[in-house]
């Protein structure tokens, strides 16, 4: 399951890599760039809260007792992450037509690992399918082109989406029977728009969500919510998926919510949009910058806090890093937030927290679940739009948490430093002076906000001095790859 779905995603990112838009002349950092945001006053989208996916129950049993318990620790109470991806891998749970083999899917450790982030603060399980049997898909002949001008192969086969969605179903119900683990929402397949594992077409997601809530409901689980299409990005063949939903109003009464990952393209308004007053979810299920990472990476930090703001921006209600904590892979360590060592390792050295972890626990310590977002702009609004042809040198956005207080982040992505063949490259290094304007408090008075921040400088979150916000104003300054989170204290 790692090795596959490790591949799959590294794949996906290092296509996107080329054609990136070269960089521009180089700035000193030292000479900040004045811009305004303004958060508009209505209210958009609840924030569910943070998660990561988590799955190698057998590595994860070898750990003691108390090492597992820092883990959960870290990411589920101190991080504040509610929400958790598990994966189904289709081959292994149904290997041939009609057998279903439970535990070679799910086995004891990985119910262990579930049962355990529950304990430690998740309270949403999403799955993701993933593998699809060689027996439900096909490749010739080629049946035309996606949005992206690639063949679309391999592809599901006619007639067989009754029984892909019947494998999922039966998944997840046994999953209820026998380990007692209920899902939240599930979807229909991990990024339908890729060619490693199944490439759908708009009219294959339709299909595959009526069939699959057929499925659920026929065994007593219309609780679980379907996410889709779960596409690699905001794309071209994305969007003519969720167009082909929208159209279809079977499929689209019985879609619980948009879903698609940071890759080859964030969030858009285009997406906002398209759930603007459905009632429905919008969940960002997958990000990383995956390869080779040690502690201390800035600029992968930066780019999960600029995605995640960003997507905030577009309604995403859910936002969800690829894996929180899986045993070390020197090559592959940047799809985690930390990496751990299951042999006899002693003192601290059996346990890496990698930058995008430090990075996100400060957000989540800022933004509650529950939080209601509003719409941040500047003077043009896409510029804060994490996209596949461009990654925003500065990406703010603000909501108001359920206790009253109001929370903002301000998010620098440039550097010098973007290694050759960086999955996202930023633009050259350049520092801002951000001034905030909420439209909702321009009759508030004087506000004093909690200010956090962290970056090359200071790699682990730190307290600046308060700042003022006088008459729904307030401004600050960021520097090159520097995270900065404000809160505002109670008055009085």
């Amino acid at each position: 399951m790692k090795a596959k779905i490790h591949v799959a995603v590294a794949c996906s990112l290092l296509f996107l890599a080329r054609g990136t838009e070269p960089a521009g002349p180089e700035r000193s950092p030292t000479e900040p760039a004045g811009v305004t945001i303004t958060v508009k006053p209505q209210p958009r989208q609840t924030f569910g809260g943070f998660g990561a996916s988590c799955y190698g129950g057998a590595d994860y049993l070898q750990l003691a007792p108390e090492r597992r318990a820092k883990l959960n620790a870290l990411v589920w109470r101190q991080a504040r992450f509610n929400t958790m991806r598990i994966w189904l891998r289709l081959k292994a749970y149904a290997p041939a037509p009609g057998d279903r083999r439970f535990m070679a899917a799910f086995s004891d450790g990985d119910a262990v690992l579930v049962r355990d982030a529950q304990a430690a603060g998740v309270r949403h399980l999403v799955l993701g399918p993933a593998d699809v049997p060689a027996y439900l898909i096909a490749r010739s002949p080629t049946i035309g082109h996606d949005g992206n001008g690639r063949s679309i192969e391999p592809y599901p086969k006619p007639g067989q989406f009754d029984a892909h969605a019947a494998i999922i179903a039966d998944f997840i119900f046994e999953l209820r029977e026998k380990e007692h683990i209920t899902v939240e929402a599930t979807g229909i397949q991990n990024e339908p728009n890729d060619p490693n594992d199944c490439v759908y077409t708009p009219e294959d997601v339709v299909r595959s969500v009526k069939a699959l809530r057929a499925a659920l409901d026929s065994r007593g689980l219309r609780q679980v919510k379907i996410i889709a299409p779960e596409s690699v990005g905001c794309n071209a063949p994305a969007y003519a998926q969720v167009e082909a939903l929208k159209a279809d109003k079977t499929a689209w009464s019985a879609l619980g919510g948009l879903a698609s990952h940071d890759y080859d393209g964030g969030a858009t308004e285009r997406w906002a949009d398209a759930i603007a007053g459905s009632g429905k979810e919008y969940w960002m299920t997958e990000f990383c910058i995956g390869g080779p990472e040690d502690p201390g990476d800035c600029l992968r930090g930066a780019a999960e806090a600029c995605a995640f703001l960003s997507d905030m921006n577009h309604r995403v209600n859910y936002w969800i890093h690829f894996i929180g904590y899986l045993s070390n892979d020197p090559h592959d360590n940047g799809t985690r937030l930390i990496a751990y060592y299951n042999g006899n390792v002693a003192g601290k050295s059996w346990l890496k927290v990698f930058e995008p972890y430090c990075y996100l626990k400060q957000i989540s310590q800022t933004f509650d679940a529950g939080a209601v977002f509003r719409r941040s702009v500047g003077p043009r609004e896409d510029k804060m739009t994490w996209t596949h042809d461009h990654k925003p040198p500065l990406v703010v956005a603000a909501a108001r948490n359920p206790d009253g207080s109001w929370a903002i982040g301000i998010s620098d992505y440039t550097s010098n430093d973007f290694p050759p063949h960086f999955w996202h490259p930023g633009k050259p290094a350049q520092g801002f002076t951000v001034t905030v304007r909420v439209e909702e408090l321009a009759r508030a008075g004087e506000l004093r906000f909690e200010t956090r921040s962290i970056g090359p400088q200071f790699k682990n979150s730190r307290q600046r001095p308060v700042t003022v916000m006088r008459h729904g104003q307030l401004t600050v300054t960021v520097t090159p790859l520097e995270l900065v989170t404000l809160r505002s204290l109670p008055t009085g």
